[in-house]
């Protein structure tokens, strides 16, 4: 009798354990499926949620509706773009947190946009496929830039429109004062990459200026067509009987070798214009003279306002380049570019830029029949209380040349070839107004296109001038703030992708296993 009560009891409790145990598993198994499911949809359809305050990760009405505009104009055809990365797409989004917040920007654009392809190279691979989107020769590509180019409806390149190529630190908005990144300008620089591909925007002009014996535009083709890379509309202008239209701060003003000099007087002053288009208008201005233009006082004293000026003509006989009839320099990087130093002067990065970390094997820079370029201390330059002011020497001869003065004396060593003066002016938005003192007529000549690093160090200054961006009043950049989730490192993003998607999972399942053996054998 009491054998048979206690088989029951046994039976009853294997029952009570089986259905305890077979529920805690039942549970368990649908738990850890329905969260392996929501992850698999959350990675799916939505990859993450914005919680920045300025919507870092957002794309803005207004944003929209001017993209709208742009790619599907009410009169002519619907525009396409591909937005070219020139990695594959996990290397770009993990390259660096810029490339990361860039890269959920593309893919918003992409599922908000038809006519948007995003299209991934791997350049690292294939080089070649990145041939056609270098600037110049020498253009140098790196694995985070950014390409623009029209498309057709299928995907396939516009050949006939020159793509627009960007570096993902362009994207961002930096503090001159600090050299820090304050933001994230992306649907600026966007529109303005759509804007001029196609033809949307209004170009800032390089006014080439005429009247005293300079070479003509068509004499001076080379020039142009560096100025037009840079992305300028090219118009001459003659100030004795024209003034500067539809001036902006990013207006250039170029001066190409004159042989006779500006007109300063009580009824006609063209050095008057200038200063206005350069102190008022906050424009810029390059100067070119070579040994063959004279002494030129007027242009000579509004130069010397921006703290610059030119010299005697330069000679070095160990250090130029082998030709027929005029001297040829080479510029010497090393006196003004040390790519060692931690914190670079102004022309270490410009430089820098264009040669990285290297110090040898870098493009040479050739100047032709040169005069020393003289630089003055900032504090002589002419700009009021309310501006900050900067001159230098962004590149410089060989200590073995030679600089024949006015009165014939010969001194040596090095001398500044090609200088920059820079004014920040803080109650103008801090406008920056360039003036560039170049002492080669020939700087630009074709045939330094691929072995020289000329036209790319014209590039980069022209950059600084006008860095290919449209201002939007409607859009503005989205500043960087405490609760932007900008801190997290894609490592640290992988680390709690795997946690929440699989450890936590896992951990689940593991106890419903020692939950179940636990009742199974009480």
């Amino acid at each position: 009798m009491a054998n048979t009560k206690q088989k029951k009891a046994a039976k009853i409790s294997d029952k009570r354990n089986l259905k305890y145990g077979s529920l805690s598993v039942t549970v368990t198994v649908v738990f850890v499926a329905l969260v392996i499911i929501l992850n698999i949809i959350a990675t799916s359809f939505s990859p993450y949620t914005d919680m920045t305050a300025s919507g870092f990760y957002s794309l803005s009405d207004d944003f929209t509706e001017e993209l709208e505009k742009l790619l599907d104009p009410e009169t002519g055809e619907d525009v396409y773009l591909n937005i070219v990365l020139l990695a594959e797409e996990d290397v770009f989004r993990g390259y660096s947190e810029m490339t990361m917040m860039l890269y959920q920007t593309f893919k918003e654009l992409t599922d908000t946009f038809d006519q948007i392809n995003l299209v991934a190279y791997n350049t690292t691979v294939h080089p070649e496929l990145a041939e056609r989107y270098k600037t110049t020769a020498l253009d140098t590509l790196a694995l985070d830039d950014v390409v623009f180019e029209l498309c057709d409806e299928n995907g396939t390149a516009l050949l006939h429109t020159p793509a627009k190529k960007y570096t993902a630190r362009s994207f961002f908005m930096m503090d001159s004062d600090t050299n820090t990144y304050i933001g994230y300008n992306a649907e600026t620089k966007i529109l303005s990459a759509v804007a001029l591909l196609t033809g949307k925007a209004e170009k800032p002009i390089a006014y080439y200026l005429q009247g005293h014996s300079e070479p003509t535009l068509a004499e001076a083709v080379d020039l142009q067509e560096v100025l037009e890379l840079g992305g300028f509309e090219v118009r001459e202008i003659n100030l004795a009987n024209e003034d500067f239209t539809e001036t902006s701060g990013d207006d250039i003003l170029v001066i190409n070798c004159p042989k006779f000099d500006l007109v300063s007087t009580t009824e006609l002053s063209e050095v008057k214009k200038i200063r206005e288009f350069l102190g008022t208008h906050y424009g810029n201005m390059v100067v070119i003279e070579d040994a063959s233009v004279p002494k030129l006082p007027a242009l000579e004293g509004l130069l010397s306002e921006y703290g610059l000026g030119f010299g005697g003509s330069v000679t070095d006989n160990q250090h130029s380049v082998s030709s027929s009839g005029a001297s040829k320099l080479i510029a010497d990087y090393t006196q003004t570019y040390n790519p060692s130093l931690s914190e670079q002067p102004m022309s270490g990065q410009i430089l820098g830029k264009l040669f990285g970390k290297k110090s040898t094997n870098l493009p040479t820079t050739i100047f032709t029949t040169p005069k020393e370029v003289i630089i003055y201390d900032a504090g002589e330059v002419v700009s009021g209380v309310n501006a900050s002011k900067s001159t230098f020497a962004l590149l410089k001869s060989h200590n073995t040349a030679q600089t024949r003065t006015a009165s014939g004396e010969i001194i040596n060593g090095s001398v500044p070839l090609l200088g920059v003066s820079r004014i920040i002016w803080e109650l103008n938005a801090g406008e920056i107004s360039y003036v560039v003192a170049l002492s080669s007529a020939d700087f630009f000549s074709a045939e330094y296109e691929s072995s020289c690093a000329n036209r790319n160090i014209m590039l980069e200054l022209l950059r600084l001038m006008w860095d290919n961006t449209i201002s939007y009043d409607n859009i503005s950049y989205k500043e960087f703030d405490d609760n932007a989730l900008t801190d997290v490192s894609t490592a640290a993003a992988n680390t709690w992708t795997i946690l929440c998607v699989a450890v936590i999972p896992a951990l689940i399942a593991v106890c419903g296993v020692i939950v179940y053996v636990r009742r199974r054998h009480s």
